[in-house]
Parts: C-alpha cells; sequence; structure tokens
C-alpha cells in the first residue's frame, strides 16, 4: 500500500507492528470519541511513499518529539529541559491527494506504543533518507537553465 491509495483503503488499514524505518504517519480518523470528547485517530506508517504499519487507534492527541517536543524520555531528559536544548526536528505536513493529512520528517521516526490514549512521535536519528522529499536538484536545475544560479 501507499500514501496515494483512497482514503477508504487507509480506513480498512489493520493494526500492524511496523515492519521496518519510517519517517511518516497519514492520519486516519477512526470514527470513535476519546474520553475527552475528541476524535480519535489511528496512524498509517510511512516510508516515504510506501505504508509500512498501522497504529493508534485510542489515540486523540499526537505529540511531535514527545510531550513537550523534548524527545524521548532518556538519561538527558532533565538536562534537555533544564537547559532548553534538544535536537532540531524539521517536521513537515502535507494533505494527500485522497484528503487525509500526512505528517512526515526526514529523519527516522520511532513511537513509545502501538495502541496508547497519547500518540508520542520521536525523531530518532539523523537524516537517513534514500530518497528526497523535494526534488530540490530539479528546481536549482530549472533556476540553473534560466541563467539565474550555478549548480
Amino acid at each position: 500500500m501507499t500514501i496515494y491509495d483512497s482514503k477508504e483503503e487507509f480506513e480498512k488499514l489493520e493494526f500492524s507492528k511496523p515492519s521496518g524505518e519510517f519517517n511518516g504517519c497519514v492520519i486516519i480518523p477512526t470514527g470513535y470519541k476519546h474520553d475527552s470528547g475528541f476524535n480519535c485517530m489511528k496512524f498509517a506508517l510511512t516510508s516515504h511513499d510506501d505504508v509500512v504499519g498501522c497504529v493508534g487507534g485510542g489515540s486523540d492527541v499526537i505529540h511531535l518529539n514527545g510531550i513537550g517536543g523534548y524527545g524521548k524520555l532518556d538519561n538527558n531528559y532533565q538536562e534537555k529541559i533544564r537547559t532548553r536544548k534538544t535536537d532540531i526536528v524539521d517536521w513537515s505536513i502535507d494533505c494527500l491527494p485522497n484528503g487525509l493529512i500526512r505528517i512526515f520528517s526526514s529523519k527516522t521516526l520511532s513511537i513509545d506504543n502501538i495502541i496508547c490514549s497519547d500518540f508520542q512521535l520521536y525523531a530518532t536519528s539523523n537524516y537517513t533518507q534514500t530518497k528526497p522529499l523535494c526534488p530540490a536538484g530539479l528546481i536549482f536545475k530549472a533556476y540553473n537553465e534560466q541563467g539565474k544560479g550555478e549548480e
């Protein structure tokens, strides 16, 4: 399955642990209400264009890079909070052709739990992409062909 499949296909996705690394997730409304009164979501985990798992279902919120944005709770967590220094994470959001929203990063991502009330999405590595998210080379090439820049 890819990010270009229909909204109906995403809604039919069964829950599964990720089968490999992922760098994004597609948000799928479940139609169920959380105790908070907000709608629950499940998440199709993606590696670029390919779906590699489906998690969540009971979540009414997404915490990007953990609660507070400081990353995973680890030995350095208190230091990160005290100094307010953490790794920079580039988050991007787009709306897929099927109308669903995708959150992604150029970093490899991880999660703590596959079913939880608050979904925490973490950046876990440096840039590891094998395919660019944006065809920047084409942009620079077109700009250069107009005689306005150098490659």
